[in-house]
């Protein structure tokens, strides 16, 4: 979910998204629903709402940051 807010900082359409964040459009759709319901990120539509793309919110940066804070202190094993 961070690889996708911090793709989506600024802005970015659903097509650069899935590439950016090597992922499937199941795999982006279900964590879209969880980011969108706990408002994390805005959907933004075209009109006729063909084309779809997505901004992190204030609250998803903040997550962001608190995220890095814990990643920056967790110590991970390395693998062999």
């Amino acid at each position: 979910m961070a690889i996708i807010l911090e793709a989506a900082n600024g802005g970015i359409t659903k097509t650069r998204l899935l590439t950016k964040a090597n992922l499937t459009s199941g795999q982006l759709k279900q964590y879209m629903s969880i980011l969108v319901e706990k408002n994390l990120v805005i959907e933004l539509a075209d009109e006729d709402k063909r084309h779809m793309a997505y901004r992190t919110t204030e609250k998803g940066m903040k997550y962001l940051a608190i995220y890095s804070s814990l990643k920056s202190i967790a110590v991970f094993p390395q693998e062999s």
